[in-house]
């Protein structure tokens, strides 16, 4: 290459006429040519170009864009770039799909500040190193864009997310109900709010909404009122004073000298509320032998010590229409030794079947003390039902739950019930889906009923069970778990197959005695009655 030829295509290609004689030339004409001198010479001599090229992301036209390394107050041999020399400074390494926006606040708050001077304090060189997931400065700009407009589209969905999911908490805490088409109908007004115009509360989105905080479906187990929430405070304080009021009491008694009691109603036919069918049915239908029998009830009633026992026989309170059974009916009336019978027109307990169950039931129970737990049911919240058994040499004292908390505290309400209820109803589920013969909510099959749950429950295999409705109410310290339940010991899925083991017997087995480990039918285990004392 000749260096005239390219003096001379220069000059044509800055339309300049050169004039030889020209007098005067600057100092700083004279350097910039000395420089351009030695960039032609470099070029002349090499034998090989490289060419790079930078391509940055979605660069703004305004009065950042421009922005250069000049632009950022010292260089990098300044005292501004020395603070950052500490490895220990150095932030972490963020990937370019996750900036979030404290993130990019930060870097635009560190790049943008300021010296006294009102001149930005720090080159480009100190923010990159500070923050070295950035590419190129570029991105400062982008990410003042991206801050103007409230954030990226993914950040503005995020905050979507967040919206929705503070109004859902919100709904929740005062125990309101709530739907899907709720959760959509919330994302989208927030969306518009944040001028995401594109978002679309879909199906997809919904049940990924669902996934991510672990929301579901739920039947409605309790209802309580507007009233009862705003004394939230109260109940709970009322739950803690009960608690601290109980162990300081039970350090007078034994463990099995504690005891808790619950009146459960029951109906006299009880149904499952859940079956497999078919997809897409329009109506899932149920049968029962009786309607009546599902909208009336009979009243049971157990105890349970803190020994983890069951405490005395069942005491069962029949519905009879007139409030009491006939000469005939008790004639025919079974009665097994682990059930006390009694009735009332309504199937339910009144005061006078309180005394009835003190006498029959906690006296023959008990030794000269106990402290009994039950809630605040006002049937029995006179206090001479239990003063009157110290003419006899017992003392009981009782306490009572306060009204609200049963639900929160009371032993028998938090586990146990359920597992009776859940025993109940496999009897019922056999007899309507095997078309058995059996009415069940005739007197004597609900009597037999009631023996063979008692008998059941009994069993050592459950205490671990009883004293777990005691610890997951705050009585107890200690977690009995692991524990066993019903369908693990009468009910597994390993003897579904299985034959009865009684007297040579081929039906498939229904139930595996909590005593005697047995595999039993339903004829062996109900209409033959297997009671173990």
């Amino acid at each position: 290459m000749n260096s005239a030829n390219i003096i001379q295509c220069l000059s044509e290609l800055f339309d300049v006429d050169l004039d030889l004689n020209r007098p005067e030339i600057s100092q700083n004409e004279l350097i910039t040519a000395q420089r351009l001198a030695e960039t032609i010479k470099s070029l002349i001599n090499c034998n090989q170009f490289d060419f790079e090229d930078q391509v940055t992301l979605d660069l703004t036209n305004d009065s950042h864009d421009n922005e250069s390394e000049d632009d950022y107050h010292g260089d990098s041999s300044s005292d501004a770039d020395d603070e950052w020399d500490n490895k220990e400074n150095v932030k972490e390494h963020y990937q370019l799909k996750s900036y979030s926006i404290d993130f990019m606040k930060e870097v635009v708050d560190f790049a943008d500040e300021k010296d006294a001077s009102g001149k930005r304090r720090r080159s480009w060189k100190t923010v990159q190193h500070r923050y070295r997931s950035i590419p190129n400065q570029g991105y400062i700009c982008r990410f003042r864009k991206y801050l103007t407009q409230q954030g990226t589209k993914r950040q503005k969905t995020q905050n979507v997310d967040e919206i929705v999911y503070k109004k859902f908490l919100n709904a929740r805490e005062q125990y309101l109900p709530i739907h899907d088409i709720d959760i959509q109908r919330w994302s989208l007004q927030a969306a518009k709010e944040m001028q995401l115009n594109d978002f679309q509360a879909s199906e997809y989105w919904l049940r990924s909404f669902k996934n991510r905080h672990g929301i579901c479906s739920r039947k409605i187990t309790n209802i309580v009122t507007k009233r009862e929430i705003s004394n939230f405070d109260d109940i709970k304080k009322s739950e803690e004073e009960f608690l601290k009021k109980f162990h300081q009491l039970s350090k007078k008694y034994l463990s099995k000298e504690i005891l808790n009691t619950d009146q459960v109603g029951i109906e006299k036919e009880l149904h499952s509320t859940r079956t497999l069918s078919f997809q897409g049915e329009k109506k899932t239908l149920g049968s029962v032998a009786s309607k009546n029998a599902t909208t009336h009830s009979y009243t049971i009633q157990p105890t349970i010590n803190l020994d983890g026992q069951l405490v005395g026989p069942m005491y069962l309170c029949l519905q009879e229409p007139k409030g009491r059974m006939g000469d005939i009916v008790k004639r025919n009336l079974f009665e097994p030794k682990n059930v006390v019978i009694t009735c009332s027109s309504s199937g339910k307990l009144t005061s006078s079947l309180v005394k009835y169950w003190r006498d029959k039931i906690l006296v023959p129970s008990i030794g000269k003390k106990a402290l009994l737990l039950s809630d605040s049911w006002s049937g029995q919240n006179d206090d001479n039902i239990y003063n009157e058994l110290k003419s006899i040499g017992k003392a009981v004292h009782r306490i009572q739950i306060p009204p609200k908390t049963t639900s929160d505290i009371q032993p028998l309400d938090k586990y146990f019930n359920r597992q009776m209820k859940n025993l109940a109803k496999r009897l019922y589920n056999r007899v309507a889906l095997d078309e058995l013969n059996v009415n069940l909510y005739e007197r004597n099959n609900i009597i037999k009923l009631v023996s063979l749950i008692h008998s059941q429950l009994s069993a050592p295999v459950f205490k671990d069970m009883i004293l777990y409705s005691w610890y997951a109410r705050g009585y107890l310290k200690s977690d009995p778990s692991p524990f066993k339940n019903v369908n693990d010991v009468c009910f597994s899925h390993s003897t579904t197959y299985q034959a009865c083991q009684i007297d040579k017997c081929h039906e498939s087995a229904f139930i595996t005695c909590s005593w005697c480990t047995k595999l039993l039918c339903f004829q062996h285990f109900f209409i033959e009655y297997h009671f173990h004392e």
